[in-house]
């Protein structure tokens, strides 16, 4: 089941990102003005919304309380490998916070070595899962469909 959304949610997360890229290119356009800090208006808003409508509906509007399948390493500073490895750990991370222009998320205590624990994780009840409470993640929804092309977000799930 895995294979068959990746295969279809990555490409439609490139297209909103080549889409939001080319909208945004500006040609015969005049210097960009967008308001970084907080614009409202229909312009800065275009770019975002072109890239979050190939998104996962729980990845394009995070709620609190929703939970991403992940690469922990690549949003972590905590050595879930250990000193002796370096490679990737999987886990989960739940959403703590949702502004408009960001989300907040920590990380479970706990991670596995490939991507396959992580998701199974997600899909089961989740009653085992500790929370490390201490860490806070800042991810701006921007980032999101890039995060999941990239495969750095596997997956995602409203509790």
């Amino acid at each position: 089941m895995r294979n068959r959304i990746s295969m279809v949610a990555r490409p439609l997360a490139g297209l909103a990102i080549a889409a939001a890229l080319a909208s945004c290119s500006g040609a015969g356009q005049g210097p960009d003005t967008t308001n970084t800090a907080g614009a409202t208006g229909a312009v800065a808003d275009a770019p975002a919304d072109s890239a979050q409508a190939g998104l996962d509906p729980v990845l394009a509007e995070p709620q609190v309380g929703d939970v991403y399948a992940a690469e922990l390493t690549h949003f972590s500073g905590v050595d879930f490998a250990g000193p002796a490895n370096d490679e990737a750990a999987f886990g989960l991370m739940r959403v703590i916070a949702v502004a408009d222009d960001r989300i907040t998320l920590n990380t479970e205590t706990g991670a596995w070595p490939k991507a396959r624990g992580a998701i199974n994780e997600l899909r089961g009840d989740q009653a085992e899962i500790n929370w490390d409470e201490e860490e806070k993640i800042e991810v701006y929804r921007r980032e999101l469909p890039a995060l999941v092309a990239e495969g750095r977000i596997l997956e995602a799930r409203r509790m």
